[in-house]
């Protein structure tokens, strides 16, 4: 590819969007900023002709989770296109797991399930389209919500959907120049781990270093005894069995991170709506959990897979043994969870342990007003007041002992594992949400954030829009430009960071 300037975004977590015939979006929808990616994608082309951009292309990477398949839930419908997905004729002849949490991950299922995105989001789509139209290029990095663009027929349909969605507006609004299906195809990229670019930057999506959403092999993420389909680790099962179902009642719970949050702020809002919830599709969850467990076992005992990354079709842009060494440092970060598991789980019990001690004095402090001295209510209170903060307290220091970036930690890895060969000055991520930017000992640590709403890991559950992302000038080697897209100003802005 010629000289060219970076845009990189993360997390949009396109899934079935806005519905033409009743004219409501999906109640499972995250990615509202159709509209507003449009218009960022417009700015950045108007402004390509600026001296530091050269007039050179841009490369947009979208990093990850461009889409959620797995809150895609409709089914096709009965008759032909049922027939041509599932080679049925009725919805009753589906599986039960089907019809209630909607299909699969095969690449007839997964190309289904793409076309019903892109029929929820063609504004998204036509805007790719413009962008490509004008000479710019867009390379897509897989992530664990968007797993399925493993399969080549769901690639090839994201470019045809990408082709029709831009006709069609540039019909309608006679805008754009014209772009052929082989330039389409020329000028969209497929990653499928990560992006290297060498002395510039590394990107990935992030996923494969947290436990609950960690692939055994990446780039090949199919059942061992089933290779049409993907085999989903169990922070995938936890969206598709049960926080889909939650969202019914609470439509952001899936954007708050960490999900204990969630469930923490809910029991405390609407315990026993809650509890139901709980009750009736976590076990659900539990048995799809169990059965993931069992087959890996069994894969395991009889040596059925290889560890680490295999040879397969696709550009990874790095040699095979520096590839096999940052697919140790994931499976080295996987490994070293159980610490972070530890800790919520003391944080829980003794948040639960100080809540029953503080509930149990002022029990005793309403039992003692009449029956004994003044003096004993009082000190019953006070010791109250005491367990409740003496909660607060040991909370925010098991925080502080077990809370860690663990994607910084990482960046930090990989910053080792590419030099001095293969030495980079930014290493981006995304996953987690959560916008950042660090030093590293040479390079620079950015994380893009999410183009979905975002909800802090204090205070209120309240979410804010941060459709941030990370500029970067071909030659350019200072601190990175982390930005956010400010639509109502038409222009990005300088994502604030302390």
């Amino acid at each position: 590819m010629e000289e060219h300037n970076l845009l990189i975004v993360s997390d949009l977590h396109l899934s079935e969007g806005w519905d033409p015939a009743s004219g409501k979006f999906s109640r499972l929808e995250d990615f509202l900023f159709d509209d507003a990616f449009a218009r960022f994608l417009r700015y950045h082309e108007g402004i390509k002709g600026q001296p530091r951009f050269g007039g050179r292309p841009w490369l947009l990477i979208i990093n990850g989770d461009l889409f959620d398949f797995l809150q895609v839930v409709s089914l096709p419908d009965e008759g032909r296109l049922l027939r041509t997905v599932k080679g049925i004729e009725h919805r009753k002849e589906l599986r039960i797991n089907e019809r209630d949490y909607g299909l699969g991950t095969t690449a007839e299922e997964s190309e289904w399930k793409l076309k019903r995105i892109a029929r929820g989001h063609q504004r998204f789509f036509a805007a790719l389209g413009w962008f490509v139209a004008h000479g710019n290029h867009v390379a897509v990095i897989k992530g664990n919500h968007d797993v399925e663009l493993h399969w080549p027929r769901v690639q090839e349909r994201f470019i045809k959907e990408v082709g029709r969605a831009y006709i069609r507006e540039r019909l309608m609004l006679d805008d754009g120049p014209p772009i052929s299906p082989e330039e389409l195809r020329a000028r969209i990229h497929f990653y499928p781990w990560f992006y290297h670019e060498p002395e510039r930057v590394y990107v990935e999506h992030g996923g494969q270093y947290e436990a609950a959403n960690h692939f055994r092999d990446f780039l090949n993420p199919v059942l061992p005894d089933d290779p049409e389909r993907i085999e989903l680790p169990w922070g995938s099962l936890f969206v598709r069995y049960l926080f889909n179902k939650v969202e019914d009642v609470h439509p952001f719970a899936d954007n708050i991170k960490p999900a204990t949050r969630y469930l923490a702020w809910a029991f405390r809002k609407d315990p026993l709506q809650t509890i139901e919830v709980l009750v009736t599709r976590g076990w659900v969850f539990l048995r799809a959990f169990w059965n993931v467990a069992r087959k890996t076992a069994v894969s395991a005992l009889h040596g059925a897979r290889k560890q680490g990354p295999q040879e397969q079709p696709g550009p990874v842009p790095l040699p095979p043994d520096v590839a096999r060494q940052i697919a140790a440092l994931a499976q080295q970060q996987v490994d070293a969870s159980w610490q972070e598991w530890t800790g919520s789980a003391i944080r829980a019990l003794l948040s639960l342990l100080m809540a029953l001690i503080a509930a149990t004095f002022l029990a005793l402090a309403a039992l003692s007003i009449t029956r004994n001295p003044w003096w004993m209510t009082a000190v019953y209170l006070m010791a109250t007041v005491l367990a409740y903060f003496l909660r607060r307290g040991l909370k925010r220091s098991f925080a502080y002992l077990f809370e860690s970036n663990y994607l910084l930690r990482v960046a930090r890895g990989l910053e080792k594992t590419l030099k001095p060969d293969h030495a980079v000055r930014y290493i981006v991520m995304g996953h987690d949400h959560q916008a950042a930017l660090e030093r590293l000992e040479q390079a620079w640590y950015v994380n893009t954030g999410a183009w979905v709403p975002v909800y802090e890991e204090e205070g209120p559950i309240e979410g804010r829009e941060e459709l941030t992302f990370f500029r970067l000038a071909w030659g350019y080697e200072g601190t990175p430009e982390l930005l956010h897209w400010d639509d109502a100003a038409g222009a990005p802005a300088r994502v604030v960071l302390r």
